[in-house]
């Protein structure tokens, strides 16, 4: 039942985030960024977020619950309240301090989620799954100093982060060989 709850928020929290993004129009730049939708659109952003973090959270505390780890909450709490802070403060260069709120909180998710993620992989010895996770985390950061936000770039991490969970999540278990 786990993994179901797993798949299916991963499929709903992707379509919808298609659907979100699309918005935008997938414009270069600020103006298509995912927060700068949400000014015009602040319920769907909300709902954006929350389906973010459900799905990444499930698949998430699933995956540690194979291993010995309890340090994971810490790490989901921090994230959680990145992104409270990214939903309810407004990504307005106007409103400097609220904008600043916005940022930090979209930082503290990105990088705590993407952190623990990060370790779920490398402690469960899953190091190919390691080595894809650290590329996709640097290689959207450099994507972002290129090109600056855009709903495509920002949701790269979060789709990618939703593939390896699943192919981890899923993944049946071998049992070890027994030697008569």
């Amino acid at each position: 039942m786990k993994k179901i709850i797993c798949v299916l928020s991963v499929i709903l929290s992707a379509a919808y985030s298609l659907y979100y993004a699309s918005l935008g129009g997938f414009k270069e730049g600020n103006s298509g960024a995912l927060s700068k939708i949400g000014l015009s659109h602040p319920l769907l952003f909300i709902i954006w977020g929350a389906l973010t973090f459900f799905a990444l959270c499930c698949n998430i505390t699933y995956g540690y619950s194979k291993t010995k780890y309890t340090f994971y909450r810490y790490l989901l709490i921090l994230s959680e309240i990145g992104m409270i802070l990214t939903l309810f403060f407004h990504f307005d260069y106007a409103e400097r301090t609220q904008y600043f709120i916005h940022c930090t909180g979209s930082l503290t998710f990105s990088v705590v989620t993407g952190i623990t993620v990060l370790l779920l992989f490398a402690l469960s010895k899953k190091y190919v799954l390691s080595i894809i996770c650290g590329a996709v985390l640097v290689s959207d950061f450099i994507l972002l100093l290129i090109f600056k936000e855009t709903a495509l770039i920002e949701l790269f991490p979060i789709f990618s982060g939703y593939i390896m969970l699943l192919i981890y999540n899923l993944r049946k278990e071998r049992d070890p060989l027994e030697i008569k």
